[in-house]
C-alpha cells in the first residue's frame, strides 16, 4: 500500500498541518463543510478523509464535531455523511444579514417577466461562485445550481463584477497571456477582455456570448454600492437558440433595474464578494 502524502495542505487540512491553537481543528472543519457543500451527493467517511488528506481516525472525529452541532447529518443505511440542518439555519441567517431574502423576489420577478433563468452571482477569489437561482420552467433550459462555480472573465456575472471592482487591474496583469477556454467562444486573452470591461462600463451590463457554456447566452448587471463598486451581479441566462441579438438589449436594460433594486436592500457596510 503506497505511503500517505501528510505534506501540509495549503488549505491546512493535511495531516501534519501546522499553525496557531486550535486553527488546524477549524481548518478541517470548514474543509469537510466545503467538501460536503460542493458534493453531488453524501459522502463516506472514507471518501472524506481521502479527499482531505487525513486518516480515518482524524476525519472521524472531524465529523463528529459537526455532527454534534448540528452541522453535519450521517445517514445510518448508507453511512453517508451530508450537510445537516444547522447549515441551513446558518445559511438563512446569513441570507438576512446580506438583504438576500430581499433579493429572491426580485430574481422571481425577472423570471417570471422573461420565462428564462435568473441568477444572483458573488465573486470568491478569480471565481464566480452562483448564490441565488430561479430556474426556467421552460422546457429548453440550463440547469445549473447554487454553488455553481466559474473563472470569471469567462461568466456574464463575473465580467460585470469585474468591471466595477477596484482590483480589476491587478487581476488582468495576473492572467497568463493565452487564456484558458471553456468553449470556442471563451475570450483567450487579458487585453480582449480589457477591452470587453470598457464596454461593459459604458453599457452598463455584460454578456457571455457562449463563453462559459456552449449553447448558453447571459446578460448580467452589477450590483452597486455607493462607491460604484460591485458586490454581486445579477444575470439572466437563455439558451442562444431563444435569445438573438435584438433581443440582448432589453435583457440588458431589465438586468441593470433589477440589480439596482437589489442594491437597495444590501448593508453598506457588507461585502457580498471578495
Amino acid at each position: 500500500m503506497a505511503a500517505r502524502d501528510t505534506a501540509p495542505r495549503e488549505d491546512g487540512t493535511g495531516e501534519n498541518a501546522a499553525g496557531p491553537p486550535g486553527t488546524q481543528a477549524i481548518s478541517r472543519a470548514l474543509a469537510v463543510l466545503k467538501l460536503l457543500a460542493e458534493s453531488e451527493g453524501e459522502l463516506p467517511l472514507s471518501r472524506i478523509a481521502a479527499e482531505l488528506e487525513l486518516s480515518s481516525g482524524t476525519a472521524n472525529r472531524v465529523v463528529r464535531a459537526l455532527g454534534a452541532g448540528g452541522l453535519v447529518a450521517h445517514n445510518l443505511r448508507t453511512d453517508g455523511y451530508y450537510l445537516g440542518t444547522g447549515t441551513v439555519l446558518l445559511g438563512q441567517a446569513a441570507q438576512r444579514g446580506f438583504g438576500l431574502d430581499h433579493a429572491l423576489p426580485i430574481l422571481e420577478q425577472v423570471n417570471t417577466e422573461t420565462e428564462e433563468s435568473v441568477n444572483l452571482a458573488v465573486r470568491e477569489g478569480r471565481e464566480s461562485v452562483v448564490m441565488l437561482r430561479v430556474q426556467s420552467t421552460l422546457p429548453l433550459r440550463f440547469e445549473q445550481h447554487t454553488g455553481a462555480r466559474f473563472p470569471l472573465y469567462t461568466t456574464a456575472s463575473g465580467k460585470a463584477i469585474l468591471a466595477h471592482s477596484p482590483d480589476a487591474e491587478d487581476y488582468l496583469a495576473s492572467l497568463p497571456a493565452r487564456l484558458p477556454r471553456l468553449t470556442e467562444h471563451t475570450l483567450d486573452s487579458p487585453e480582449r477582455l480589457a477591452e470587453q470591461l470598457q464596454r461593459i462600463r459604458r453599457r452598463g451590463y455584460s454578456i457571455d456570448e457562449e463563453e462559459n457554456v456552449a449553447g448558453v447566452r447571459c446578460v448580467g448587471a452589477p450590483v452597486l454600492d455607493s462607491d460604484g463598486r460591485a458586490h454581486a451581479a445579477l444575470v439572466i441566462q437563455v439558451p442562444t437558440v431563444r435569445l438573438p441579438r435584438t433581443r440582448l438589449r432589453d435583457l440588458g436594460a431589465r438586468a441593470v433595474a433589477a440589480a439596482k433594486e437589489i442594491a437597495k436592500f444590501v448593508p453598506v457596510n457588507r461585502h457580498l464578494s471578495r
